[in-house]
């Protein structure tokens, strides 16, 4: 914990490293087979580039920096072609994640040459096989489904460049992978006091479910705000093990300050995503991010806003 602390307390106006986001869902079915270990959902060099074609209408699923957040992604409508029609509703229809039909409140009006972005909520992947890339539908089938005031509808077929609609179903399916074997939740969040300022603190605890043999986190990311500190468990150190046959487990943790300029706390979107490695029988790690409640990412944000501007550390950043 030492070294941690003092590297709170140097330095802080220098960046801080986040993990790679692994972007959360609401619980579904679980993947039928075992999630292939390290999974990632980058492209490979040696895969062929996808393009959108010229003179056609696709969809396009992308993913601004806000959506996480919100539970969203965003479905580009790009129209090459001269037709014109209005958007009253909106879903994407796919054997991997289908989403919820919006309906807008106000319909989009569509021209030829136009892209236009029509938000929709996060879904549930629907995981197949074991869960990755590997077993994973094809998007060839993928359709977003557009209804006009009038009832009538459009197929539109999805193309995936930036291969967003893959990640999500990919990072959802370790989710659920992850959450069929073992339950992580921070417990018991509250304000409390280190050094004389305040800090939230509380339990990470894991809780086993068809998990078979030890359950660990062998680590667990900070983000810009806040510094992950496992009390009594030094940096590189395994920082929760569920040992064979236990059900349960729980590790005090406490969050400490890390970022307090403003410009940088500013520019975070997500302060609260943390992002645990989870290893299931002594498999590889998986990704898993593990949220507060919702109520508290407030609470826990003032908390370290308060702890910043006691130890005057509240730096503020110019433009050059």
């Amino acid at each position: 914990m030492a070294r941690r602390l003092a590297a709170t307390l140097v330095g802080l106006a220098s960046t801080v490293g986040v993990a790679a986001c692994v972007d959360d869902g609401p619980p579904t079915s679980r993947p039928t087979a075992t999630l292939a270990a390290g999974t990632t959902s980058a492209t490979t060099t040696s895969e062929p580039k996808v393009t959108i074609p010229d003179g056609v209408l696709v969809a396009v699923p992308i993913q601004n920096r806000p959506d996480p957040a919100k539970d969203q992604f965003q479905i580009k409508i790009v129209n090459g072609t001269s037709e014109r029609f209005t958007v009253a509703a909106v879903q994407m229809v796919w054997a991997g994640l289908t989403t919820e039909v919006v309906e807008r409140a106000n319909p989009a009006i569509v021209v030829g040459g136009q892209r236009i972005d029509l938000p929709v909520p996060l879904a549930p992947a629907t995981c197949t096989g074991d869960g990755t890339r590997a077993t994973m539908p094809s998007l060839d089938t993928a359709r977003v489904v557009v209804t006009e005031p009038s009832g009538a509808t459009r197929d539109i077929p999805v193309v995936d460049p930036d291969h967003v609609a893959r990640r999500l179903y990919e990072e959802d399916c370790r989710r659920q992978f992850v959450e069929s074997h073992v339950a992580i939740e921070w417990v018991d969040l509250h304000e409390g006091e280190f050094e004389g300022r305040p800090v939230t603190v509380g339990e990470l605890r894991l809780m086993r479910r068809e998990a078979i043999g030890e359950v660990a986190v062998t680590a667990i990311s900070d983000t810009i705000p806040f510094l992950v500190d496992p009390l009594g468990t030094e940096p590189g150190e395994v920082v929760a093990t569920l040992p064979d046959g236990a059900a349960t487990v729980s590790v005090p943790v406490r969050f400490l300050e890390s970022r307090c300029d403003p410009h940088a706390l500013a520019e975070i979107t997500q302060p609260t995503k943390f992002v645990a490695q989870v290893m299931l029988g002594g498999a590889d790690p998986v990704a898993y991010v593990v949220y507060p409640d919702r109520d508290l990412w407030t609470p826990m944000r003032l908390t370290a806003d308060r702890a910043c501007v006691q130890l005057g550390k509240v730096v503020f950043v110019g433009d050059d």
